[in-house]
């Protein structure tokens, strides 16, 4: 499949653009803000590809699916413009920041008859089928950390009108590892956040999921803090520790309780994984399923919510 792509941060340079060449696809078209710029950490490596403008690339007629890589407030504009213009679409997360912007895509995507997909590459490697199908009976501590410090107040990570902010960067790996695991939102939900006092964006969110009063994930992400990672599921049987859950080496390291079963798991570049998953459901015509991503996305405002009636 060919592939223009909407924006050329880090993530697109370093992980999708050659994600899409390792799955077998080709990238034809960068839609960039300074194209000519761009055009040197890529074409002296790689295979030409035309430089434009985010038009220019949904008007290709080469290109057949857009990855949107835009600051979080841009993806439902350029994803309806991607959907009308015939293409299919990932986008990158979060790929809408109310539910009812999910709903809007999820109807234009069926419209178009065209597959959208939210890029969560985290749940293409098969660390988390294998977590999820462990036998440790019901879940009941789930612990998740994540931080990275980035202090530039031009990054758009750092800017409250882009969508910015620690919970909607990567506070939703947090939210999505509890509805995947538990297969369903959470019954209440606690936060608390530290906001910068220029940017306006929270630095710093810790917050808990309950399921039943039984079940709880506790989180803390922060955009100022040493980078790391790491997550705990303890079930009623068994645990399991991974120390690098959401961006794992092609094996990905896994601590566990003595006598639990693992699988061997194989070596996944979890971006290839994507790609290829998104292409296949966009070939065979498979709906949008955005059922997750809907959750997902309410359960982040809901913590939003809770963390301004604390301030």
């Amino acid at each position: 499949m060919r592939f223009g792509v909407l924006g050329w941060g880090k993530i697109a340079r370093t992980q999708l653009a050659p994600a899409i060449a390792q799955a077998g696809h080709e990238l034809v078209a960068i839609g960039s803000r300074s194209p000519m710029a761009a055009t040197l950490d890529w074409n002296e490596t790689h295979a030409p590809v035309r430089w434009t403008s985010y038009d220019g690339v949904l008007e290709d007629p080469r290109v057949e699916a857009v990855y949107i890589a835009l600051p979080n407030t841009q993806h439902v504009p350029w994803t309806l413009k991607a959907l009308a213009a015939g293409h299919h679409v990932l986008c990158e997360k979060p790929m809408a920041l109310s539910p009812a912007d999910v709903d809007r895509l999820s109807q234009a995507a069926h419209a178009a008859q065209r597959h959208l997909h939210e890029a969560y590459m985290v749940l293409h490697h098969p660390q988390w089928a294998a977590l999820k199908a462990l036998d440790v009976g019901a879940w009941r501590h789930l612990q998740v950390a994540f931080s990275y410090d980035n202090r530039d107040p031009a990054n758009i990570r750092n800017q409250a009108a882009l969508g910015g902010g620690a919970l909607w960067d990567i506070g939703c790996y947090a939210v999505l590892l509890g509805h995947w695991l538990m297969g369903r939102a959470p019954d209440t939900v606690r936060c608390h956040q530290t906001r910068h006092p220029d940017w306006g964006t929270d630095i710093h969110s810790q917050g808990e999921l309950h399921w039943n009063a039984q079940t709880v994930l506790q989180f803390s992400v922060s955009t100022q803090a040493a980078r790391q990672q790491s997550a705990l599921a303890v079930g009623e049987r068994g645990w399991v520790a991974l120390d690098a859950p959401f961006n794992p080496p092609p094996r990905a390291p896994w601590r566990f309780s003595e006598g639990l079963d693992l699988p061997c798991l194989p070596d996944v570049n979890q971006y290839a994984a994507m790609l290829h998953d998104f292409v296949a459901h966009a070939q065979t015509g498979a709906p949008s399923d955005l059922g997750l991503s809907r959750g997902v996305t309410d359960t982040l405002l809901r913590l939003h919510a809770v963390a301004q009636t604390r301030i």
